[in-house]
């Protein structure tokens, strides 16, 4: 190479290096070795100039890795008696060249990890989610077009279902618009109109089963109701009749097994709760004949061979001398469990920073008569096993992993997500849009609901099953992303007695206020750990109640000890 006398493979290696052939005058000063040649030493110096330059220009170009090279191959250059100037150099390039692949890297698994984020909530229907997601990527990405393409294209088809459900249901076929509204809501769960047509649908399928309830074919009235769904199905006119509906079938089912006293207690219930039907009292009436003939019956001679035992504990325990007379009082409705008692406010621990900005991401809300509610504030919320050292931010008393999964607020949706999968209404799930009312089961014994009860806040909460515990009694836990609305109502997040008016508590500017619902109530700024007592006026009665509860700092919640097995 280079010709066969040194001086020949020097002059051609000039000639090379002139002419930007670096690589095969690098292998020439390599088999050079440590040579004081002049014309070596000047060939050496030229070519680490070179590669220098020809780095700098691929750093200009954003080829990274080539420009590395080049600087390495700058490196391999110097002699032991190069000046600490040049070394340094060589050095500073090599610097940036690595901080800039690195960066690179670090951008694009970004750029990957939005466009999967994006891809899963387009999956899961929220695209105000993806196209949050897609904010993340660069604007000029391939991939990020292709996904944008798609949210554009979803949200035509929502649209043209939605208008599909419209037509269906002014032509009266309810169950095509049930089931054109589902797929609306499936590729897009904010589609524009859709609130309006379920409304709609909620109204007529309700009123139609209304009719058929007061009418007394409970059959028609079930199999209406079923038509639709999941659509309305939190509505509070929807509930309240399939609650009427459902009380109705217990009642039926008691009859059936010969619990005459049990479903007179149901159909008071029924009367209480449900639309206003002559055939309830009518049932009423024949039932309570039922319960005096069969008294009657135990109270004579049959009666005798029976026992007193017999005569005042038949079917199924309850005795028949107090069974409720037709035209009498109403039943009782069955009580249901014991509110869960707040500890004295006295027990409360004073917040560690009260001066610092900010409010911790766990507090505790404790109201006297009422409860306890955990409040957890972030998009993103780890929910794992509680004890000594957990780093979740729900940690439960449960079988569970450490971090077993997490709830993601994202734009107005809430999203459940975990790397081993968890069950969510029924199905197995790694990553799944929320909806109110979905049952997610994390494992065998922990097992959570969750609630969006409003629309006039983006707060959600979880209501805990049954034998699961936080380190502290509560047995509802919100996701603070937005007011918390407290009053009678069903849209609160916590339910106080229906004498009391409602009222929202807020934050402001990192300290926390309350303030009463309504125009014109004035917020009034509460302090972590001190007890505050509200007098609220009722507006229904005219009379007032005192509310009394506290916040507190639930950073280091104490007495968070092991699982339950």
């Amino acid at each position: 190479m280079f010709g066969r006398t040194p001086t020949d493979r020097i002059k051609a290696a000039e000639n090379a290096l002139a002419q930007g052939r670096l690589d095969e005058v690098f292998n020439l000063v390599l088999r050079a070795g440590s040579s004081e040649d002049r014309r070596i030493s000047r060939l050496r110096d030229g070519l680490i100039e070179a590669f220098l330059t020809r780095g700098q220009d691929h750093m200009l170009g954003k080829r990274f890795e080539a420009a590395l090279n080049d600087f390495d191959q700058a490196d391999r250059c110097l002699r032991a008696g190069d000046s600490a100037e040049a070394k340094a150099k060589i050095r500073d390039w090599q610097r940036r060249a690595r901080e800039a692949m690195a960066t690179v890297r670090r951008d694009q698994a970004a750029r990957d990890e939005a466009l999967d984020r994006a891809k899963q909530r387009l999956e899961a229907g929220s695209l105000v989610g993806a196209a949050d997601a897609l904010a993340d990527s660069p604007a000029d990405d391939s991939a990020r077009a292709a996904i944008s393409h798609a949210i554009d294209s979803r949200i035509r088809q929502a649209e043209a279902f939605v208008a599909a459900a419209g037509s269906a249901l002014k032509s009266g076929n309810i169950g095509l618009a049930v089931e054109k509204l589902l797929a609306a809501r499936s590729l897009h769960n904010k589609v524009d109109g859709a609130a309006d047509v379920e409304t709609r649908l909620v109204e007529t399928v309700v009123r139609s089963a209304t009719e058929r309830f007061i009418d007394g074919r409970l059959d028609r009235a079930q199999r209406e109701l079923a038509v639709l769904a999941d659509v309305g199905r939190t509505r509070p006119e929807r509930v309240e009749i399939e609650k009427a509906v459902r009380i109705a079938g217990d009642a039926a089912r008691s009859m059936s097994q010969k619990r005459f006293d049990q479903a007179n207690l149901l159909m008071g219930r029924l009367a209480q709760v449900g639309p206003q039907a002559a055939w309830v009292s009518e049932v009423r009436e024949h039932l309570g004949t039922l319960q005096e003939h069969g008294r009657a019956l135990l109270e004579g001679p049959l009666g005798l061979l029976l026992g007193q035992s017999a005569a005042v504990r038949p079917e199924g325990g309850r005795s028949m001398g107090h069974a409720p007379l037709p035209g009498g009082p109403l039943p009782p409705t069955v009580a249901g469990p014991p509110p869960v008692l707040a500890p004295p406010i006295a027990a409360a621990r004073p917040a560690r920073h009260p001066r610092t900005p900010g409010l911790p991401r766990r507090l505790l809300l404790r109201i006297d008569g009422v409860g306890s509610f955990l409040l957890l504030r972030g998009d993103r919320i780890g929910i794992g096993r509680g004890g000594p050292g957990s780093t979740a931010d729900l940690p439960l008393l449960s079988d569970l992993a450490e971090r077993q999964a997490e709830i993601v607020h994202a734009g107005e949706d809430y999203f459940i997500v975990s790397q081993t999968g968890v069950d969510l209404a029924g199905r197995r799930v790694d990553h799944a849009l929320l909806q109110d009312g979905d049952r997610i089961r994390l494992s065998r014994r922990a097992k959570l609901t969750f609630r969006l009860p409003t629309l006039k806040s983006s707060a959600a909460a979880l209501d805990l099953g049954d034998g699961l515990r936080t380190a502290t009694d509560c047995r509802r836990v919100i996701l603070w992303n937005g007011p918390i609305l407290m009053g009678p109502s069903r849209e609160c997040h916590v339910h106080l007695d229906h004498r009391l008016s409602g009222f929202l508590l807020m934050e402001r500017g990192g300290q926390l206020y309350v303030k009463a619902m309504g125009p014109g109530g004035e917020p009034t700024r509460l302090v972590l750990g001190e007890q505050t007592a509200l007098t609220l006026r009722s507006s229904p009665y005219g009379k007032k109640g005192e509310l009394r509860f506290s916040v507190i700092d639930w950073s280091n919640p104490s007495g968070a000890g092991g699982g339950v097995g």
